[in-house]
């Protein structure tokens, strides 16, 4: 019996070889298909290289150690690897056209492809203006998130407040493209857009829906009622401010501002009328005495209740 195992280990090693050495594929037959079956199907024998084995094997430690690491620390500091590896990620973007980064940047934050700071801000940096808290004085300008798209993925970054617009009355494009430009030396931009926006009925839409959600989860922290100082913004920890533009064609750019008042301090804790912008023709007129003391009358007399 054992001569017999002998000699059919040799006959079997010798085939090998000469397959081998001839590169013909040794190929098995299952005997169940072939009598099911009258088609037999070849089936080559796998193979793995030691190089291809050891590299899946460090790839998959490398994975659930650093997985297994990673549940062990803390948010903070988990937030704190995230912001940093968005650095990588940020050189890509100076190869593509100025406004298209910008509006795949708005469109990320809005999805909520962006990290969320959980670290808290040190309290030495907390000030009161307007009756509001503000847990940084480090906030976002108008100009980036120019249709309210983005607000909650914005304040999750950690800006002490975000200011959404310029927003017209009516839908406008804007200036001609291109209308933005880099300054590699500098590490600044040239814009020149003029106030490209969605107009009031859009931003007031989305803002309702934003102001709905982050009142919603935010409810068990609202501040009293007798409060002078509220905890935040009306809708949340974060301070939402929302500047107002005229329309290009418009004839009566007081009326416009009226307009941006009445239909978005609902939603703003505080609001910006912009009379400076240097790429809306004749806007910087309003600057003057009359004009300006105009202005300021009619908005005073609207409700104060819109600005609490």
């Amino acid at each position: 019996m054992a001569a017999r195992v002998a000699m059919k280990f040799k006959r079997e090693c010798y085939i090998s070889r000469k397959l081998k050495s001839n590169n013909i594929t040794r190929y098995y037959f299952s005997t169940a298909a072939s009598s099911a079956n009258s088609l037999n199907i070849p089936k080559t024998a796998p193979h793995f290289s030691k190089k291809g084995m050891l590299l899946t094997g460090a790839t998959m430690g490398l994975l659930i150690g650093g997985g297994a690491y990673a549940s062990t620390v803390d948010e903070a500091t988990f937030c704190g690897w995230l912001f940093n590896a968005t650095k990588l990620v940020n050189p890509f973007f100076s190869f593509m056209d100025p406004e298209v980064a910008h509006r795949l940047a708005v469109s990320a934050a809005a999805r909520g492809w962006v990290p969320i700071e959980k670290r808290p801000d040190p309290s030495i940096l907390e000030l009161e203006v307007w009756g509001r808290r503000f847990s940084n004085p480090i906030g976002l300008a108008a100009g980036f998130d120019k249709n309210a798209e983005a607000v909650e993925g914005l304040l999750g970054l950690g800006f002490g407040f975000v200011e959404v617009g310029s927003v017209t009355p009516a839908p406008q494009e804007g200036n001609p493209k291109p209308r933005i430009f880099r300054l590699p030396e500098e590490g600044a931009i040239i814009n020149r857009c003029g106030f490209n926006s969605e107009g009031i009925v859009v931003v007031a839409k989305r803002l309702g829906a934003q102001h709905g959600k982050r009142k919603l989860e935010t409810s068990s922290t609202t501040s009293s009622a007798g409060d002078e100082v509220v905890n935040g913004g009306k809708a949340g920890p974060g301070i939402l401010g929302v500047n107002l533009g005229k329309n290009k064609t418009s004839e009566d750019a007081t009326a416009d501002y009226v307009q941006g008042v009445h239909t978005l301090s609902q939603y703003a804790d505080y609001l910006v009328i912009n009379i400076s912008s240097p790429n809306t023709p004749g806007l910087r007129q309003l600057q003057g005495r009359k004009k300006l003391k105009d202005l300021v009358k009619k908005w005073s007399n609207l409700s104060t209740s819109k600005f609490k």
